[in-house]
């Protein structure tokens, strides 16, 4: 049924509840449909994520993702149910509201008919004075009468819209409660927020993030090349692990930064954290060695160190027996300290400490300069353990980077590493 559009028996302008609760019960209609089809793709998606014929790589990862993809395609689902049940409430309300105000502006307009008959009554012919107050009266009850009618209805409408327009009264209410209801609807885990906008701007970088990934772990090999080259000529190596701790760092974190906004997976994000512990594990076992090699090195010197004095000792006259001891003693240290460096800097031991054993190579060389004494044979038994454990992290860190190295050389070549990288679809991206 239509409404009324003449407003001026309320001294109004416009209808003060405007709104068709027909075309909101159609939204309502459509986000209920847009509901149930979403509910039909989930389960139609779970249904071909179980099929067969998937035996491929890009099929092993639909199926892998295609669960929780349903899973967010439900909770979209719900979104729109609630949305249509919101809408459905509205424009329940919005009806009443309207027919209380259709009901006051048909009360008005016969209150001012009313005025107007009252007003223009008159007692034709009558002469008669009681008569005449009689008609007076009763044409001042029917004034008060229409006028208290037409108070009345406006006073339904100031009810239902206050004096600020669709803001106040009970309108105002029902619009509020809408906007709420409707607000609530989307406030579940699908909402945008400041995060999704990161997510976004993470996903639409995926190309130069992972071009600078690519760019850190083949650090790694070049680190590797420049460590050697720095042992050569006995340099210190701690600050190159240490870069490489950091390049391993700088990974990990733009990988859970990707993880998070969808474009890595939580094995990515393991396989880097493994990575930067296997470079922590490289600088331990490095400050490990060098403790060894040095422990072993005193031990021997000292031992080498009494052998001497002690065999010069009875070679010389009593009076001169101390300080020719003293003699032996700092020459013999000295040698075992000197004759280590030099075994320490053969390219043979730093090439095979640089590339496999960690720095055994460098221990066992010190180890044949002579006996030592308890300390050394406590020093061989820990390097050996900081060499298998060091010696492991550096060949699974280099094997690890040779492979990622090989796949980048690969798209350079071919000319396809920037689009693949650029355009690849990620598990998040879904």
């Amino acid at each position: 049924m239509s409404r009324p559009w003449d407003w001026s028996p309320l001294d109004m302008a416009s209808d003060p509840v405007p709104g068709d609760p027909t075309d909101i019960r159609s939204s309502a209609v459509a986000a209920r449909a847009t509901g149930t089809s979403i509910e039909t793709q989930s389960r139609r998606l779970r249904r071909l994520a179980k099929a067969e014929g998937w035996d491929s790589e890009s099929g092993r990862t639909f199926t892998t993702s295609a669960e929780p993809l349903a899973d967010a395609i439900d909770k979209a689902k719900q979104r729109y149910l609630d949305l249509a049940t919101a809408l459905d409430t509205y424009a329940d309300g919005l009806e009443e509201l309207q027919r209380q105000a259709d009901a006051a502006r048909l009360d008005a307009d016969e209150a001012k008919e009313a005025r107007r008959t009252a007003d223009k009554f008159v007692v034709p012919g009558e002469t008669d004075p009681f008569e005449i107050d009689r008609q007076e009266a009763a044409r001042t009850r029917a004034v008060d009468l229409a006028d208290t009618d037409l108070a009345d209805a406006k006073a339904v409408i100031t009810r239902l819209v206050g004096t600020g327009g669709d803001t106040d009264g009970e309108y105002g209410a029902l619009n509020d409660q809408a906007i709420a209801a409707i607000r609530l609807a989307g406030d579940d885990e699908l909402r945008d927020t400041w995060w999704d906008g990161v997510k976004q701007v993470v996903h639409d970088a995926r190309g130069v993030l992972g071009a600078i990934k690519d760019v850190l772990n083949a650090l790694g090999p070049v680190l590797a090349a420049v460590g050697l080259l720095v042992m050569l000529f006995s340099g210190p190596v701690g600050w190159i692990i240490a870069l490489g701790i950091a390049a391993a760092a700088a990974t990990l974190a733009i990988t859970s930064v990707q993880a998070l906004a969808g474009d890595a997976t939580k094995e990515d994000v393991i396989a880097d954290l493994v990575g930067l512990g296997m470079a922590i594990v490289g600088l331990q076992s490095l400050n490990g060695m060098k403790f060894a090699v040095a422990g072993a090195t005193r031990s021997i010197a000292s031992s080498s160190a009494s052998r001497a004095g002690a065999a010069r000792a009875g070679a010389v006259p009593a009076r001169k027996v101390e300080t020719a001891r003293k003699t032996a003693e700092e020459g013999a240290r000295n040698g075992v300290f000197r004759a280590a460096d030099e075994a320490g800097q053969k390219p043979f031991v730093v090439l095979v400490d640089g590339l496999l054993t960690g720095g055994w190579a460098e221990l066992s060389a010190v180890m044949k300069l002579g006996p030592g004494g308890a300390l050394a044979a406590q020093m061989k038994t820990m390097g050996l353990r900081w060499a298998v454990t060091g010696g492991t992290a550096g060949a699974y860190s280099l094997v690890t980077e040779l492979q990622q190295m090989t796949t980048v050389v690969a798209g350079l070549l071919d000319g396809t590493y920037w689009e693949d990288k650029k355009t690849s679809v990620q598990v998040g991206s879904l």
